[in-house]
């Protein structure tokens, strides 16, 4: 018989966006414990390290082969399975024998559709390669919500959100017209890769910064292959900062005037929602998955088509006319949007999951 308590977790990298969903979901269900298998040093991006929390068990993926993580999955015998995809073979032998013993076992994906061979491929094998090791699919948006039909799973199968930022966090506690007179600055947060289109922001933004036709720096803030190869220091035009706290992080978002993420690809872009959350006018491009629940354009920030130049040259030019009264309204429609998706929604949709589930049929008082 299943522990009705245990919730088992198998992930890839922990970030900040998971914990805080982690936290909400022990904070409104008492009786539950997570145990979660997430990388180690060894194939992290970041690095950030999930703070202790009571209920909360970690533990390092490569420190468990196949063998001794199924022998944890038994030991605990969990109500629920939670897996990141298709990354890890241990973990959807995991998942497989989770189906098999008649546990809920829930998969993430947050892939975009795009027509692609190997996504069609993917389609006609959907049975083999995902339904027979996930009952349901957690996705964070339309676009993923799409791509999951395509494989086969009925409407009632695919749950949101998958993703969620601090919404708490990144909320300023006040927020007034006067405080936007004072704000200055572009905002890029994000890896410095070339899929997050950072070469060409610095080529945009250098350009109009040194016509005179913008005034406002450019803030980057994080690390990643491209650090060493861009020119980031002892210029003018622009402010780098490498990887930091959150809380350092809400602190710039607080001064400045607006933010930009032009990426080339982006499946989702938590960060877009925590700068909705923080009340910035967003440009973004049309390809990032989060843009679709958190910037309308026109509304409150404009979207563009990745890699063109001179449209996001034509939106930083427009941003940077705008007046505060202007620049204001904007941040309260980001403002607004932002409470779409909340760490409690997460929470909820997996419990619920665990709550309402026909197949343990509840016991009359």
């Amino acid at each position: 018989m299943n522990n009705k308590s245990a919730i088992l977790i198998l992930y890839a990298e922990i970030m900040p966006y998971n914990v805080i969903t982690f936290q909400a979901l022990l904070k409104r269900y008492k009786d539950y414990i997570l145990h979660v298998v997430s990388w180690g040093e060894d194939k992290k991006l970041t690095k950030y390290q999930a703070p202790a929390y009571e209920r909360i068990h970690y533990y390092t993926e490569s420190a468990y082969d196949y063998k001794s993580l199924m022998r944890l999955y038994m030991s605990l015998k969990p109500a629920l399975v939670l897996v990141s995809g298709r990354m890890e073979k241990s973990y959807l032998k995991v998942a497989r024998q989770a189906r098999r013993d008649g546990v809920i076992v829930v998969g993430t994906a947050d892939n975009q559709y795009f027509g692609t061979i190997k996504q069609r491929l993917a389609i006609l094998l959907a049975k083999l390669l995902y339904r027979r090791y996930f009952e349901y699919m957690l996705v964070p948006g339309l676009y993923q919500y799409e791509y999951q039909r395509r494989l086969g799973y009925e409407r009632d199968k695919i749950l949101f959100p998958q993703y969620c930022a601090d919404v708490d966090l990144f909320t300023p506690s006040k927020k007034t017209v006067g405080e936007e007179a004072n704000r200055r600055g572009i905002l890029f947060l994000g890896r410095l890769h070339p899929i997050k289109g950072i070469e060409l922001l610095i080529k945009v933004h250098r350009k109009l910064y040194e016509e005179k036709t913008i005034s406002d720096k450019l803030i980057i803030i994080g690390g990643g292959p491209l650090r060493d190869k861009l020119v980031l220091n002892h210029v003018d035009h622009l402010v780098y900062h490498p990887f930091m706290e959150q809380s350092a992080i809400i602190k710039i978002m607080a001064g400045v005037k607006y933010f930009c993420l032009p990426s080339r690809a982006e499946p989702w872009g938590v960060v877009i929602h925590e700068a909705a959350c923080a009340g910035l006018p967003i440009i973004t491009t049309k390809g990032c998955g989060a843009a679709s629940t958190f910037v309308k354009h026109g509304y409150n920030g404009y979207l563009f088509s990745a890699d063109d130049e001179e449209a996001l040259a034509f939106y930083l030019t427009k941003m940077s006319q705008k007046n505060p009264a202007q620049i204001a309204e904007m941040a309260r429609r980001s403002l607004s949007l932002s409470r779409q998706i909340q760490p409690d929604m997460w929470a909820d949709t997996l419990a619920s999951l665990i709550e309402d589930d026909y197949r343990t049929p509840l016991v009359s008082s």
